[in-house]
């Protein structure tokens, strides 16, 4: 019986260090993207993108295309781009230039 109290302190004390820590407000830290598209996405397809450096638990850098609805009544899908091919890193460069206030996302309109 009085291993349900330690239990339930010890549940607490790891709920508040999970809290301090800032681990639950930042999101997962993990790949997002497995496999990066290796193929040319046209600029016409993509509405916009983002760019998010190397994590602790994902070394890559991962770019996440959204792109464009098809139709009205379709939602717009999202891609990931491998950051080592020429589009990726134009992206990057675009992204290094343009985005000055530290934006989420930036759209593609503002790259070309």
């Amino acid at each position: 019986m009085a291993f349900l109290p330690r239990a339930f302190l010890l549940l607490l004390l790891a709920v508040v260090c999970i809290q301090l820590s800032g681990a639950v407000a930042d999101g997962p830290d993990r790949c997002w993207c497995l496999n990066g598209v290796t193929k040319y996405v046209p600029r016409e397809e993509i509405e916009e993108f983002s760019i998010f450096p190397k994590k602790s638990k994902c070394g890559n850098v991962e770019i996440i295309l959204t792109l464009k609805p098809v139709n009205k009544a379709s939602k717009a899908v999202q891609r990931c781009l491998s950051p080592d091919k020429k589009q990726g890193s134009n992206l990057q460069l675009c992204w290094s230039r343009k985005n000055i206030n530290n934006s989420p996302t930036l759209k593609i309109s503002n790259c070309f």
